[in-house]
């Protein structure tokens, strides 16, 4: 018993001394209010992209070594991989369809100076034929160089038209 106290102790001591002190030593816990604009501008630059079904724009806001898992399982790895699935996407859609995609960031949270989760949510004018026009989505931002850039994301469909009204509640 005292062995594990003092072992949880020496884990407790070790944590704190490898955790960055706030105001000084150590990489900021936080960016700049200009990186978490620049990370808030990645939503209306990924709606445009899309709406102008344009991969070249796409893989100007994607890291190098851009990395996900997909809703059906396809794990995609790299800038290469992540233009060459929406240039699929883009390529299943109707002729002349046009998206009119919107999207807006709702938070970020810093992990570092140059690491941030952020998310909001998104919404299409035009959704294809039995698919939700809106949900949410989470991504990891990072800054390459100068620039603040999506290294994974995930969207997520707003499913509630698709599950019906919830039952009504039970009178006591």
């Amino acid at each position: 018993m005292r062995t594990l106290r003092s072992m949880s102790f020496a884990v407790l001591v070790l944590a704190l001394a490898c955790t960055p002190k706030a105001g000084g030593g150590g990489a900021a816990a936080t960016g700049t209010p200009e990186d978490e604009q620049a990370i808030r501008a990645i939503a209306d630059k990924y709606a445009a992209a899309m709406s102008a079904k344009d991969t070249t724009a796409l893989a100007a806001i994607t890291t190098t070594d851009w990395e996900l898992v997909d809703p059906t399982g396809r794990h995609q790895q790299g800038r290469g991989a992540a233009t060459a699935a929406a240039a699929q996407d883009f390529a299943m859609m109707p002729a002349g369809m046009a998206m009119g995609m919107k999207a807006s960031t709702t938070f970020v949270r810093w992990i570092d100076a140059t690491h941030a989760v952020a998310g909001g949510t998104w919404e299409m004018a035009a959704a294809m034929p039995g698919m939700p026009g809106k949900g949410s989505w989470l991504g990891v931002a990072t800054k390459e160089g100068t620039e603040w850039k999506m290294m994974s994301a995930l969207g997520a469909p707003d499913m509630t038209p698709m599950m019906g009204a919830p039952p009504p509640a039970k009178k006591p």
